[in-house]
C-alpha cells in the first residue's frame, strides 16, 4: 500500500529568499521518508511569475490534488505553511474541498495553546541572546477574525519571557505601530530587537521591516530614538519551526483511516 502523499502549501514569495522553503523541505523529507512530497503555492501572483520562467514548475494546490486523484490516490494531506488561520488558509480549505480526492488539512503554525508555547521555545535562542533589549515580534497582520492570534501570542510570550516582549503587525490589526512604539517607550526601552514573525525574509522583510521607507518598522523606531537590531532571517530557518509543522502533518495523517492507501 502506498503512503499518503503530502502536499505542502506556502503562500509563496516573489523575493529571492527560498532558503527557508528548502530548509523546511529537507526537514519534512527526513521526518516522512517514503511519502511523496509536493509543493504548491497559493499566491496567484507567485504562480503567474513562475509561468514566465519555463525552467520552473509552480503549481496550485488544486492542480496537484487533481494530479494525485488521476494517479489513483484516494487521500492526501494538505499542510498549510500559513502562520494563522486567516483568509488565505480558509481559501485553501475551500480549494481542497472542491477537489475529488479526499484531504486531511494540516493546520497553520499557531492553532492551539500548545503551538504558542512551542513557538516561544523555538524563539528562545534568539530572545535570550538579547537580554537587555525589548523584543518585538512583527507579523503580517490581518483583518480576518484570526487577528486575535497576535494579542494571544503576546500573552503567551510574556508568560515565558516577561514584559519585554511586544507584538506588532505590518499591515492590519490592533494595536497599531504607533501604539506598540508608545508602549515600548513608556516601558523605558531604548534598544529593540525585531524578530520577523515571517516564514521567509521576503518582500515584507526588506520593505516593511528593514527598509528605509518612512513607515517601515526600522524607520519608525529610529524616529522614536530607539536603537534597532533586526534578525536577518525568517523563522522558517529555525529547525524547531520545521518540527512544529511536522507535528501538524502527523496530526493530519493520524485522522486518515490507517494512514495508508
Amino acid at each position: 500500500m502506498r503512503p499518503i502523499p503530502l502536499v505542502i502549501v506556502a503562500f509563496g514569495t516573489s523575493a529571492k529568499s527560498l532558503a527557508s522553503y528548502e530548509h523546511l523541505d529537507c526537514h519534512i523529507r527526513n521526518r516522512f521518508p517514503g511519502h511523496e512530497i509536493f509543493w504548491a503555492y497559493s499566491s496567484r501572483m507567485v504562480k503567474d511569475k513562475g509561468a514566465d520562467q519555463p525552467q520552473k514548475t509552480i503549481s496550485s494546490p488544486h492542480e496537484i490534488l487533481e494530479t494525485l486523484y488521476r494517479q489513483h490516490y484516494s487521500w492526501a494531506v494538505v499542510q498549510s505553511l500559513h502562520l494563522l488561520g486567516g483568509h488565505e488558509f480558509i481559501r485553501l480549505v475551500e480549494e481542497a474541498k472542491e477537489c475529488p480526492i479526499r484531504t486531511s488539512i494540516g493546520l497553520p503554525l499557531l492553532t492551539s495553546p500548545k503551538d504558542y508555547l512551542a513557538l516561544g521555545t523555538s524563539l528562545s535562542p534568539l530572545i535570550t541572546t538579547h537580554p537587555d533589549q525589548a523584543i518585538l515580534l512583527v507579523g503580517h497582520g490581518t483583518d480576518h477574525p484570526a487577528w486575535c492570534a497576535y494579542p494571544a501570542l503576546q500573552y503567551f510570550m510574556r508568560r515565558q519571557f516577561g514584559s519585554r516582549i511586544f507584538v506588532g503587525m505590518i499591515e492590519k490589526g490592533s494595536p497599531s505601530s504607533a501604539e506598540v512604539i508608545a508602549d515600548i517607550t513608556d516601558a523605558g526601552y531604548k534598544k529593540v530587537c525585531i524578530i520577523p514573525l515571517l516564514l521567509v525574509a521576503g518582500m515584507h522583510f526588506h520593505r516593511d521591516l528593514a527598509g528605509s521607507r518612512r513607515n517601515s518598522w526600522t524607520s519608525l523606531l529610529s524616529t522614536a530614538d530607539i536603537d534597532v537590531e533586526i534578525i536577518q532571517q525568517g523563522i522558517g530557518m529555525l529547525p524547531a519551526i520545521s518540527e512544529m509543522f511536522c507535528q501538524h502533518i502527523e496530526e493530519a495523517l493520524a485522522i486518515i483511516p490507517e494512514s495508508k492507501e
